[in-house]
C-alpha cells in the first residue's frame, strides 16, 4: 500500500515538474507524418499545407478535462502569436460530435478544429491527452508537450525564434 502511495506522489511530482517547462525538445528531430482530415467546419485540413509555418499540432477530446482548461490559453496564444509564420491545429480523438462542437463554440476557437473519428492517425505517438507537439517550418517534429500548459505566448515566442 505504501509503495502504491510513493509510486503515484512520484509520478504526480514528474508530471507536474514537466509541466513546468512549456516544451521538451525532441532530440534528434523526426519528421512529422502528413495528415488530411476534416475540419469541424467541413473541409479538409492537410498539415503540409502549412509547411514555412511553426504548427503546434494538440491532441485532445472534449470528455478530457485537462484539455479543456488549456485550450483558452491555445486561443490566447493563436491571437497573440505572428499566424503568418504560426499555426494551431486541435485534433480531437474520435468522432466530431455535438460535445466537441460545443466546447469549440463555448471557448470561441478560431484556429483549425479536425476530427480523427476513428483515431487511427498513423505515426503519431498519442500516449495521453492532451499532448502537442510543435512541427518547424520543415516538416519536423521539434519539441513536445505532454498534458495542459498554459501557452506562454512569450516562452512560445522563444521557441518559435529558436
Amino acid at each position: 500500500m505504501i509503495k502504491t502511495i510513493l509510486s503515484t506522489l512520484l509520478l504526480s511530482t514528474s508530471v507536474l515538474a514537466a509541466n513546468d517547462v512549456l516544451m521538451t525538445e525532441v532530440n534528434p528531430v523526426q519528421k512529422a507524418n502528413d495528415f488530411t482530415l476534416q475540419s469541424s467546419s467541413g473541409g479538409p485540413v492537410t498539415l503540409s499545407d502549412y509547411s514555412g509555418k511553426y504548427v503546434l499540432v494538440n491532441f485532445w477530446a472534449h470528455w478530457c478535462t485537462p484539455c479543456i482548461k488549456e485550450f483558452p490559453d491555445m486561443q490566447e496564444l493563436y491571437e497573440k502569436v505572428n499566424t503568418d509564420k504560426f499555426e494551431i491545429i486541435a485534433i480531437h480523438a474520435g468522432p466530431y460530435n455535438s460535445e466537441a462542437e460545443e466546447f469549440v463554440e463555448h471557448f470561441g476557437i478560431t484556429f483549425p478544429v479536425v476530427s480523427d473519428p476513428d483515431t487511427s492517425l498513423k505515426g503519431w505517438d498519442v500516449p495521453a491527452l492532451p499532448i502537442s507537439y510543435l512541427i518547424d517550418p520543415e516538416g519536423n517534429i521539434s519539441y513536445i508537450a505532454i498534458g495542459p500548459r498554459s501557452w506562454d505566448v512569450k516562452e512560445m515566442n522563444v521557441l518559435l525564434n529558436k
